[in-house]
């Protein structure tokens, strides 16, 4: 990329590196204020920079999200693509200037910590129970070099089966409960893939306004292996008798309750949180992104 912008003098393009966490978010917000009219901010990561980025401009009217995806998992940019490969054409930093600017939607987050409400808007979708724990382990096995993306889901996936530990929840959905008790995994999205690949939610829909919620009841190991199939190739809707294993609703706001302990882990966007009730909601058209 450096060494791309130095070739090309006549792009007006400034380069930032992070240090450290939330740092995009930070540069971002700058880079946006210090701006004299429209300026497209490009991460250039997986799914959690780009939600780090996201932060940073969702105030700013002028700063349209532009993704190189090199990350791990790049799931957002697969849902923009429109399937399973996230596209040649994304990693082009030229095809950006070639690109049409829509307006998508946003989860917001929100939790209470230190009696504090605390708030984060998700890009893309939020993974608690199982799937939430097969992607905390599969950052950690993502940092071996010689272990690709989807591959470490798969093996995150494979030990995570071997606990089958999801969660106790109440979920609630536009002010009515769906669910109260055990899970296996419980997924909200704004994009349909997760873990690098997989098609959890085959419904979504970046811009209409309306969060995915996929919950996953607390099956046998033999039933999850009958549905890991469908549920990776965006089939999990097709599968006889459904109702027996999951229920799937589209929402404007959700409430979590974790009902066996006091706060619960879970990942938004690959990136790991924990706590106690989290409310979310979808904010529509809330963020400028550039389609390449």
């Amino acid at each position: 990329m450096e060494q791309l912008i130095a070739d090309n003098p006549d792009i007006n393009c400034k380069m930032y590196h992070t240090s450290g966490e939330k740092d995009a978010t930070v540069l971002a917000d700058y880079a946006a204020r210090e701006a004299k009219g429209d300026v497209v901010l490009v991460a250039c990561g997986g799914d959690g920079t780009v939600q780090e980025v996201a932060n940073g401009i969702t105030a700013h009217d002028n700063a349209i999200l532009g993704i190189i995806p090199v990350g791990s998992g790049n799931d957002l940019v697969r849902q923009l693509g429109g399937g399973l490969k996230e596209g040649a054409k994304y990693r082009s930093l030229y095809a950006h200037f070639n690109g049409e600017v829509g307006k998508m939607d946003l989860i917001k987050m929100s939790w209470m910590e230190d009696d504090e409400e605390k708030t984060r808007y998700v890009v893309n979708g939020i993974n608690i129970g199982f799937d939430g724990n097969a992607a905390i382990l599969k950052n950690k096995l993502a940092l071996n070099p010689y272990i690709s993306g989807p591959s470490a889901y798969i093996i995150a996936v494979a030990r995570t089966f071997a606990e089958k530990k999801g969660e106790n929840l109440k979920v609630i959905v536009d002010g009515e409960e769906l669910h109260n008790g055990e899970t296996l995994l419980t997924t909200i999205g704004n994009g349909g893939f997760c873990g690098g690949g997989f098609h959890s939610l085959p419904r979504a829909d970046l811009y209409d306004g309306l969060l995915e919620l996929l919950v996953v009841k607390d099956i046998t190991r033999r039933a999850f292996v009958s549905l890991i199939k469908k549920y990776k190739d965006g089939k999990i809707l097709d599968i006889e008798n459904r109702d027996k294993y999951l229920k799937y609703t589209q929402a404007k706001s959700i409430v979590i309750e974790p009902l066996a302990t006091q706060n619960m882990q879970f990942v938004g966007d690959g990136e790991a949180f924990e706590t106690g009730i989290l409310k979310i909601e979808v904010v529509p058209k809330a963020l400028k992104v550039l389609e390449v």
